[in-house]
């Protein structure tokens, strides 16, 4: 695992953690370290295989 893949796993996780909640996806986006919700987004859903919001949905 690359130190960038490593990063993006640890952000996929936090986020992941939050989305659980109630805080809205973009302040997850900030806190987690991504650039803007869209951003989160294209991760989330490439690692995932959901969007965020699916994800919110399903849990």
């Amino acid at each position: 695992m690359t130190p960038g893949q490593y990063l993006r796993d640890r952000r996929i996780r936090a986020a992941s953690t939050l989305i659980k909640t109630d805080m809205p996806l973009a302040e997850i986006a900030a806190a987690t370290g991504f650039a803007d919700q869209s951003h989160l987004t294209r991760v989330f859903k490439t690692i995932k295989g959901l969007s965020p919001g699916a994800w919110r949905a399903a849990t």
